[in-house]
């Protein structure tokens, strides 16, 4: 892995469908800049392999080269649990909806009857199971990514508990920030996820609903155990508890079209 590809203070990366009923409220990051995010249900087919695999991305990296209107990045998401849902995920970062939609409209008409009949066999994302969020960085990395993928990548579906909501969540992130501040740097970084869709009639990952989800982040294994380590040595966890409940689903992921810069 490029060790500059997560030396991201611009770029994010980090489920829902395309058709969006309502108006997000956006969540309120002070200074960040907010993207959209596109997740795919994937499943293999009869000629999945790693090489197959290699094949499909380099042949989506040369799509996305000669596009003029292509992704900020993509990466694919493995599940580290059993499901029946899906293989993996595919996610498309995109600069804003304008961005996906001329990049969608490009893709039918000059890529995608060629590009399925090549790869079709290798992987095949569902176009009825796409989940679409804005995303806003919480937290950039206090240091440069440089281990090779997999990655790791902890997903938190988050209900508030009765009246509560962002007024309360918001200021124990921020005691949460500073407390990270303060400790060994290490990969670690967040992306807040704000559902573009209706959560609770979306047959998503979490069958039962959530106001937001939240994407935490580790350049290896190694540091993601060390973190959960110290954050049990806090009382984060019961701050939390006394205002929402989440349910955590554990990625692994590896990098198809790296940012820019």
């Amino acid at each position: 892995m490029n060790k500059n590809i997560f030396y991201l203070t611009a770029l994010l990366f980090v489920f829902g469908c395309s058709n969006q009923d309502s108006e997000p409220e956006v969540m309120e990051t002070a200074g960040a800049e907010s993207f959209l995010l596109e997740y795919m249900w994937c499943d293999f087919g009869p000629n999945t392999s790693g090489e197959s695999l290699d094949k499909l991305v380099a042949d989506f990296n040369e799509v996305t080269k000669n596009s003029d209107h292509p992704v900020e990045s993509a990466w694919g998401y493995f599940p580290t649990f059993e499901t029946d849902a899906y293989d993996a995920i595919w996610l498309n970062v995109w600069s804003d909806e304008d961005q996906r939609n001329a990049g969608w409209r490009d893709w039918a008409a000059d890529n995608q009857e060629d590009f399925e009949a090549k790869h079709n066999d290798t992987l095949n994302c569902r176009e009825d199971r796409i989940f679409q969020f804005t995303g806003t960085a919480g937290m950039t990395p206090r240091v440069e990514w440089t281990a090779e993928p997999p990655f790791n990548a902890d997903f938190y579906f988050c209900t508030f508990k009765g009246e509560n909501g962002m007024d309360e969540l918001m200021p124990i992130m921020a005691d949460f920030d500073a407390w990270v501040e303060g400790t060994e740097e290490d990969s670690m970084w967040y992306v807040w996820h704000d559902p573009l869709f209706d959560t609770t009639n979306a047959s998503g990952s979490v069958q039962d609903g959530y106001d937001y989800a939240i994407g935490f982040y580790w350049q290896n294994a190694a540091e993601r155990e060390a973190g959960y380590s110290n954050y049990s040595e806090t009382d984060f966890g019961s701050r939390l508890d006394e205002i929402e409940s989440c349910e955590t689903l554990e990625f692994e992921g590896y990098p198809i079209v790296q940012p820019s810069s």
